[in-house]
Order: structure tokens, then C-alpha cells, then sequence
């Protein structure tokens, strides 16, 4: 069923309504039973998200394991979809985690995300105890690192071009390298709005 038909529960949204959707290319989220409902994103952003994940799955060490666009379950009606994930789980293959279980959420800004990406997220994934969060930006190519601090907040521990970290395992890599060869060349071919 298109989203535009879907009915609001009595109550607001669960976690149970979520899994009785069909599968789509949208992104699908609850704040306090609110559902907010996302276009998959640019092909740029998931050539990233896939480029990170390669050099991150590349160097976890066992029992970590690195996953992509998979939902954390805060509660009932509380969820968020990070672009990229690494986890501590007996059962990795799962298509959600709980937040005990990330160890690293990492978020690509894309255009609108900004507020998201950081205010409401980190905010969130600190208050749950996810110790560790970086937020990369595409233009100009550039990583924010943090850290949960004192408290239940996180604290920078580092910004610029090159992701240089040692937790939660040693990686040195320029963002820019994580860009595909035909980034920077416009969002792809411009069609003729004939007949419009």
C-alpha cells in the first residue's frame, strides 16, 4: 500500500505496524509513535555508505559486525535508521538492533538531513548509551567524530577531511577517498520535460 493511504494507528505508530509494512525503497521512522517516512537517498550517498562499510568490514575485529541502513529499536515507538552500523550481536543478520548493541552509528548528510543529523540523532543516540557517532558531510567532504562525554551527551573528538581514529578500531582514511570516480560530474543526465 502506497504511504500516502496508510491509516494512523489509535495510539500512534509501533514497532509492530513498522514490520507489518511491505518492504519499499523509504525509510521508515518513529519518533513517540509519529511516522516519519524518508525517500530512499542519492545514489552518491549510498556509494558512500557502501564504500565506508567495505573499509570497515575490512578491519573489525570478531565478534563486530558492520551493517548498512538497519533500524535501532529505542522502544515501542522510538526507532532510527543510521547509513551505516557497527554492532555486537550473536545474531548480526537481524533487520534491527537495540541500542546496547551499537557500538558505532554513523550518519551521511544529505539535503534536509542537517537538523537531523546533528541535533535530533546524536542527541539520541547518546542518551541511549551509543558510545561512539561520526557524522560525514559530502560538500566539502568532511567527518565529525564523537564520543559519549560526561553524562548522557556526546563530546567532539575531532573534525576535518581524514576519518583518524583509534576507537572503536584504528582507521585512517580521507573522506574524499570513500567518493566514487564520478562524483562532482552533477546528479546525472538531464532529461527533456517534453510534453509538460
Amino acid at each position: 500500500m502506497p504511504d500516502a493511504l496508510l491509516v494512523i494507528p489509535s495510539g500512534g505508530w509501533t514497532v509492530e505496524d513498522l514490520d507489518a509494512l511491505p518492504e519499499s525503497h523509504y525509510r521508515h521512522e518513529l519518533t513517540d509513535g509519529a511516522l516519519t517516512v524518508s525517500p530512499s537517498p542519492s545514489s552518491l550517498h549510498q556509494a558512500v555508505a557502501a564504500r565506508l562499510l567495505v573499509r570497515l568490514e575490512a578491519i573489525a575485529p570478531e565478534p563486530l559486525a558492520v551493517t548498512q541502513a538497519v533500524e535501532i529499536r529505542f522502544g515501542r515507538q522510538l526507532t532510527r535508521i543510521p547509513d551505516v552500523l557497527v554492532v555486537h550481536s550473536d545474531q548480526p543478520g537481524r533487520h534491527w538492533f537495540a541500542p546496547s548493541e551499537v557500538l558505532l552509528a554513523v550518519e551521511i548528510e544529505s539535503p534536509g538531513s542537517h537538523l537531523e543529523d546533528r541535533a535530533t540523532k546524536p542527541a539520541l543516540y547518546a542518551r541511549y548509551g551509543i558510545p561512539h557517532y561520526w557524522r560525514i558531510e559530502l560538500e566539502p567532504p568532511l567527518v565529525s567524530r564523537y564520543s559519549i562525554g560526561h553524562g548522557d551527551c556526546y563530546q567532539m573528538i575531532g573534525a576535518g577531511p581524514r576519518l583518524s581514529v583509534s576507537e572503536p578500531f584504528p582507521l585512517d582514511v580521507a573522506v574524499a577517498e570513500l567518493l566514487p570516480r564520478w562524483a562532482g560530474r552533477g546528479e546525472g543526465p538531464t532529461v527533456p520535460a517534453q510534453g509538460l
